[in-house]
């Protein structure tokens, strides 16, 4: 019992003053109440506003104030933003157009729109291996495309128990790309290239060391100069932690099983880690837009856009509505719909951008809480509407 006390007393002090730390940095970094910028005037255009609005205040109540951002963009171009919920539970702030959310693996849309302006460049080519960028053992047998649709087999560092703990332990650090890379450099591939599908958070890490190393430019300059400023998304950045955006707070109910926890305090090595991956900050209405314009052929050209919406079949069991994966894009049919799009979670926030292909509507939303029903919450909106 003496040995054991030796033992746990440091380790408890030590647990304890992590806790303290986490918490003076959460209360350092949470998110500050603003008052919203009047409504939107494209909110007059949707004649179902009511009911859409009804739809994010039921889901947020049900789930304790969960904060939601919503925007719908119609075939006609009109849009409905709307906005349920808390950015800051604890001081009771409502969430407004004004705040900034993470969006999670809805990054990899973005990513993937990235690669591909490149392969349009004659600077990537999907059928590129990735020795020419990345030295790991398997590189050359892995390609581009094989990255993309998620059939390089290569292993996703996010399930590394060793990242885990410093993803979680050290919040305040700023995780370098090569760094990630060391996490899967030891660790052969999980199957043959091409001949499966896994999806794996690795392939757009590296994907993301592909585009730096390829042009020369940071990723967050790619997403500043390719699709932010180029396409008037002021709202949407990369490890945006210095530029004035008001980022509502991170939550959690699920992953640590010990009721909602505030985790606003690890956002930093959670961006970072995240990477190409995942790291992206936006609000609902960007990311809507950006959705509607890809799928639109206004980002990218038709054919660019063919050979990202020609999906390979992949069940995915955390996606059961999934019915194929293309080039970045998921492929969902959800209340008998067929979407194009892209779901997104990091601990702390989750959402779904989802657009019609046939119908032309686009539908975004995004939380601030790590897990919540995005198909089931997209398909009330899309009835809300009337769209399907």
């Amino acid at each position: 019992m003496q040995r054991l006390l030796l033992v746990s007393a440091p380790l408890a002090l030590l647990l304890l003053g992590w806790v303290g730390y986490v918490h003076y940095l959460t209360v350092q970094e949470e998110s500050a109440c603003v008052t919203a910028v009047g409504d939107l005037a494209e909110n007059d255009n949707m004649v179902k506003a009511k009911e859409l609005q009804d739809v994010l205040n039921r889901y947020s109540d049900e789930r304790d104030g969960v904060g939601l951002q919503a925007t719908v963009v119609q075939p006609d171009g009109a849009v409905w933003s709307g906005v349920s919920g808390y950015a800051n539970r604890e001081k009771r702030c409502p969430m407004t157009h004004n705040h900034h959310l993470y969006v999670g693996s809805i990054t990899k849309l973005y990513t993937a729109a990235l690669v591909m302006d490149q392969v349009e460049k004659g600077t990537i080519s999907l059928d590129d291996t990735l020795g020419e960028w990345v030295d790991l053992s398997y590189a050359d047998s892995v390609t581009v495309r094989m990255l993309l649709n998620h059939t390089s087999g290569v292993p996703s560092y996010t399930e590394d128990a060793w990242f885990l703990a410093r993803y979680f332990g050290l919040p305040r650090k700023n995780w370098q790309s090569d760094e990630l890379v060391r996490v899967i450099s030891r660790k052969p591939l999980e199957f043959d290239p091409g001949s499966q599908h896994k999806y794996s958070n690795s392939n757009y890490l590296l994907l993301g060391v592909i585009l730096e190393t390829a042009t020369g430019e940071t990723y967050q300059a790619l997403l500043e100069e390719n699709i932010a400023r180029q396409q008037g998304f002021d709202d949407t950045s990369f490890l945006a932690h210095d530029n004035g955006a008001v980022i509502a707070n991170a939550y959690d109910d699920t992953l640590l099983h010990l009721g909602t926890r505030n985790l606003t305090g690890f956002r930093r090595s959670m961006a970072s880690g995240a990477f190409s991956a995942g790291g992206i900050l936006s609000n609902s209405e960007d990311v809507a837009l950006f959705a509607h314009r890809l799928f639109t052929g206004q980002i990218v050209t038709d054919s660019t856009l063919d050979q990202m919406t020609t999906f390979i079949e992949t069940p995915d069991e955390d996606m059961p509505l999934q019915a194929g994966y293309g080039l970045g894009v998921r492929n969902l049919i959800v209340g008998g719909e067929n979407l194009f799009g892209h779901t997104g979670s990091i601990p702390g926030y989750s959402g779904i951008v989802m657009h019609n292909p046939e119908k032309r509507y686009t539908i975004a939303v995004l939380s601030n809480l790590s897990i919540i029903d995005q198909t089931g919450l997209l398909e009330e909106i899309q009835n809300a509407c009337l769209l399907n």
